[in-house]
């Protein structure tokens, strides 16, 4: 097995996070390039994530005592957590994503990891994840979906809050089930990277979920995500 060096948030000060949406598959049952599929006017299905994740970020670095109760404001005040980086995994169809407008207006605000591996599944899309979080030296790791279109800026940024306040690994709960997005902790990275195939995160946090060891915050709204024409169609038709 392979070592990788794990942050200790007792030598950091200022103790980072970094958030990753993947968005490196090649949409086939969309039949098209689904990350540039527009939801509005000014909005693609990817515009649309980071602009929620960005807003999160300005959000959780700058708390507003107004927005939170106090004691929950001092909490993630005293945790010293930021949210240091946002980025996008691109892989299939890097280049028509990149050629878009809005999408590539958008990409320039954060940071780009390419994987070349993509066609090997969703697996590897989280190993590049894991490896920019490495590289960040970050002592959790956020990682989206790029087509949980429900979710906004208010959603992540209570996940964010969570992991703050627990300093323990942070999921969505949906459907019965536990998902991401989630924000994991450092030592979650060695299983993280030993996922093959189009193996998500899932089995780690229900790991986690049975030992205790994980806050699962009920968000409905990622039960929503777009695999097909239709589901696009169908969110759409339900936000008029």
């Amino acid at each position: 097995m392979s070592l990788i060096k794990i942050p200790n948030p007792n030598q950091q000060d200022d103790i980072s996070l970094v958030a990753v949406i993947l968005a490196a598959g090649s949409s086939s049952r969309f039949e098209g390039v689904k990350q540039i599929a527009q939801i509005n006017a000014s909005h693609s299905i990817l515009v649309s994530t980071i602009e929620a994740v960005n807003a999160a970020q300005q959000a959780f670095n700058h708390v507003d005592v107004n927005r939170n109760s106090a004691e929950q404001a001092n909490i993630i005040r005293q945790s010293a957590f930021t949210l240091a980086k946002v980025a996008v995994v691109l892989g299939a169809n890097q280049q028509q994503i990149m050629d878009d407008k809005l999408s590539s207006m958008m990409i320039n605000q954060v940071e780009l990891v390419v994987n070349q591996q993509w066609q090997q599944g969703l697996s590897t899309s989280i190993h590049s994840a894991v490896h920019y979080a490495l590289e960040q030296q970050a002592c959790g790791l956020m990682l989206i979906l790029a087509d949980q279109v429900a979710l906004t800026r208010q959603h992540y940024l209570t996940l964010l809050q969570s992991f703050a306040m627990h300093n323990q690994t942070v999921c969505a709960f949906y459907q019965q089930s536990v998902g991401v997005p989630a924000i994991f902790l450092p030592d979650d990275f060695e299983l993280l990277l030993g996922l093959t195939g189009d193996s998500g995160a899932k089995k780690i946090l229900k790991k986690r979920q049975q030992s205790h060891r994980l806050v699962a915050i009920d968000l409905p709204q990622a039960s929503i995500d777009i695999d097909t024409r239709a589901d696009l169609a169908r969110f759409l038709a339900n936000k008029e």
